[in-house]
């Protein structure tokens, strides 16, 4: 009987293992490191009034930390919101336009949404600090490529690549959230790393702090388009490749150009949007 008992047991839980894998959620956008570093640089460029605001509403937790809130609390997040897990992007097709949030259940839809909200000083502290969190990872995830264009993948959820011939398997989303971003920083710590590229890119921080938030989602949905999808090799419309895909040499030392950049970018409106907001 207790053997019966152990074999039963053993089979419920490879069926919940089988079902995680199943029902895992698609990768997030910048991964833990990329959220931190665009906390690191938005916190750098706060202006005092925004930064003692920022102080009041998360005591001693850095915006480093703040901005991995929606991935970290991702079950929480979707007890009090069940479509909270749409916010992390829009994946607008990339070869036609099409609607593609109509019910407002998307990154660019709940930008302006929480904003509102945070800015709000009649709501308690501890709604506007979740709010002030929010805010901050939707405004990262806008700037992830494959957060902002789809081609029948996912969102390159399903369509999987080698940087080299031979190399290790990716999935294409992977490979923009962390793992050029892994090379990229390679020895440095994150903190150093996000002061090395905020010094590197300073001269063309007014010019990124201009604009709205569609208008920088409508910019790296062509960044996708342009620099990442339909640069593929064998690419197609509409038709995601069921084999793995090897990327050129040239595509990716380009990814590891505008991929800094993009961090970056996302950083200084990060403090751009906090500064304006809480004036």
């Amino acid at each position: 009987m207790w053997q019966a008992a152990v074999m039963s047991r053993l089979l419920h839980l490879l069926l919940l293992v089988m079902l995680c894998l199943v029902w895992a959620p698609p990768a997030s956008a910048w991964g833990n490191s990329g959220h931190r570093l665009t906390g690191l640089i938005a916190e750098s460029l706060l202006t005092p009034s925004a930064r003692k605001q920022v102080q009041q509403l998360l005591g001693d937790e850095g915006l480093d930390v703040a901005a991995t809130y929606m991935d970290t609390q991702r079950g929480a997040l979707a007890q009090r919101w069940p479509e909270s897990g749409r916010w992390h992007y829009d994946n607008v097709p990339v070869c036609q336009s099409k609607p593609h949030c109509a019910d407002g259940q998307c990154a660019t839809q709940q930008i302006e949404h929480f904003r509102s909200l945070l800015g709000n000083q009649s709501t308690s502290r501890a709604e506007r600090a979740l709010y002030l969190r929010i805010l901050m990872h939707l405004l990262g995830d806008i700037h992830q490529p494959l957060h902002m264009a789809d081609n029948a993948d996912r969102g390159g959820n399903t369509l999987y690549v080698r940087l080299y011939t031979g190399g290790e398997r990716y999935r294409l989303h992977d490979v923009f959230d962390s793992v050029l971003l892994k090379q990229l920083q390679g020895n440095l710590r994150l903190k150093d790393y996000a002061t090395q590229l905020r010094q590197r890119y300073q001269p063309r921080f007014q010019l990124w702090r201009t604009g709205t938030s569609d208008a920088w989602a409508a910019q790296t949905h062509a960044l996708a388009k342009n620099r990442v999808y339909t640069t593929l090799p064998g690419f197609a419309c509409n038709i995601s490749s069921s084999e793995t895909i090897t990327l050129t040499e040239g595509y990716v030392q380009d990814a590891k150009i505008w991929l800094p950049e993009q961090l970056v970018k996302a950083g200084v409106r990060i403090a751009q949007v906090l500064n304006d907001t809480l004036k």
